[in-house]
């Protein structure tokens, strides 16, 4: 009678421990179907990609003047960052270069001696970096001689015969000279007000095709596309220079 006893015993212990055995590889399955289908399927782990910042609706532009992009050493003449405002309704300047700050000699010939141009007539980094130190941000950059400027005279001038550039000034009211800095920064604000003058763009068809086409190497634009960069021009009918007081015409 103990013996048999002893053997429904171990026959019972075996079968639970079985079952426990088994109901335990079940139970740590289900907790790991990652795992499970990792080792039975060979379908590919996909990476999901996270949506790109929007461009800002108005952006930032870096417009720099050279004397000649063609030239091996060309000279810096102006640095001013524009944006648009009103609903793209006007447009805003701010001079760079020459500076308007109390230190503005030693900021000009710091940046002055920093620019130079490559990887395809593109502004050096230790140009791009002074000018990121000194808080300044922007999403585009336009590139830009005075050829280009001429052209745009020239273009004015077809289309309006009365049309007078800089007020009578010349072209070399726009070079950079230490002695008369200040000058220069007014004479590149009144081309710039000039232009204004015959805003939009756009509706003048030469001007724009020859934008377009890049005054046949004489421009140059980064971070957008010629007619992205041309499309808010179309609204704008004025420009302001917060910073400066312009002479009076």
């Amino acid at each position: 009678m103990k013996s048999k006893l002893l053997l429904i015993f171990f026959v019972c212990f075996s079968l639970f421990l079985f079952l426990g055995i088994r109901a335990s590889q079940v139970v740590f399955d289900e907790d790991q179907p990652y795992t499970r289908d990792l080792q039975t399927t060979n379908a590919p782990i996909l990476i999901q990609e996270q949506a790109a910042d929007p461009a800002p609706l108005d952006p930032f532009t870096l417009i720099i003047l050279i004397d000649d992009l063609e030239t091996l050493s060309p000279l810096l003449e102006g640095v001013w960052l524009h944006r648009s405002t009103d609903g793209g309704a006007g447009a805003m300047f701010f001079p760079i270069f020459p500076s308007q700050a109390d230190d503005g000699l030693e900021r000009d010939l710091n940046l002055r001696g920093a620019f130079w141009l490559e990887d395809g007539s593109q502004p050096s980094q230790q140009f791009l970096t002074i000018l990121s130190d000194r808080n300044l941000s922007w999403h585009q950059t336009l590139l830009l001689d005075h050829s280009v400027l001429n052209e745009i005279g020239l273009i004015l001038a077809e289309i309006d015969p009365e049309y007078q550039s800089l007020n009578s000034v010349g072209l070399s009211g726009l070079s950079y000279s230490v002695e008369n800095r200040l000058i220069v920064q007014s004479n590149q604000a009144l081309f710039i007000h000039d232009l204004c003058q015959i805003l939009p763009f756009p509706a003048h068809n030469e001007l724009l095709q020859r934008f377009l086409e890049g005054f046949s190497g004489h421009v140059q634009l980064n971070g957008t596309t010629p007619l992205d960069f041309t499309r808010p021009w179309q609204a704008a009918s004025y420009c302001l220079f917060p910073t400066m007081n312009l002479p009076a015409e």
